[in-house]
C-alpha cells in the first residue's frame, strides 16, 4: 500500500510540470516602454502577445511597477490625424500574434515614479483570469526609434 502511495505520489511529481506548461496559454515577446521625456509623467508600453489556444483571449488589465496607473488604448489614423482612445480590452484571436506597437494598440502609463529605472514590471490580466509577469526594458530615445522602426 505504502508502495503504491509513493509512486503515485511521484508520478504526480514527475507529471505535474508537464501540465504545468502545457497551461501555457499567452506568450510575451518583447515587451517595452518608452523612457518618459524629462518632466513628464505618461509614457507607453508595447510588446508582442501571442495566443497559443485555439480560442480568442482578451487583455483586459494591466498595472506597471513604475506607474500609478495603466490603461489600453488604440491608436487610429482617420482623416489623416491620430486620434488615440482607451478601450476596455485587446483580443488576441486563437493561434495568432497580435503586437502592441507604436501607431497601434499600446499601454499607456500615467502617473509614473520619478525614476522608472531601466525595467519595468507590467502584469497583465486577461478575461480567463489568467495573469502574466513580464520584465520590460526601459528604452531612450534612441533604442525606442529602433524599435519603433522594427515594428512598421
Amino acid at each position: 500500500m505504502i508502495a503504491k502511495k509513493t509512486l503515485l505520489a511521484l508520478l504526480i511529481l514527475f507529471l505535474t510540470p508537464c501540465f504545468a506548461r502545457g497551461e501555457e496559454k499567452i506568450s510575451v515577446k518583447d515587451p517595452w516602454v518608452r523612457q518618459n521625456p524629462p518632466g513628464t509623467s505618461v509614457t507607453a508600453a508595447y510588446m508582442v502577445m501571442e495566443n497559443l489556444t485555439a480560442s480568442a483571449e482578451e487583455l483586459v488589465r494591466v498595472s506597471c511597477s513604475c506607474s500609478s496607473e495603466a490603461s489600453l488604448h488604440l491608436t487610429e489614423t482617420r482623416d489623416g490625424s491620430m486620434t488615440m482612445k482607451k478601450v476596455a480590452s485587446i483580443e488576441i484571436p486563437p493561434g495568432a500574434s497580435l503586437a502592441l506597437a507604436p501607431g497601434g494598440y499600446h499601454v499607456m502609463l500615467t502617473g509614473l515614479s520619478d525614476d522608472i529605472g531601466k525595467t519595468a514590471v507590467l502584469e497583465l490580466q486577461f478575461r480567463s483570469g489568467m495573469r502574466i509577469s513580464v520584465k520590460a526594458s526601459v528604452l531612450g530615445p534612441q533604442d525606442a526609434k529602433k524599435r519603433e522602426s522594427h515594428h512598421h
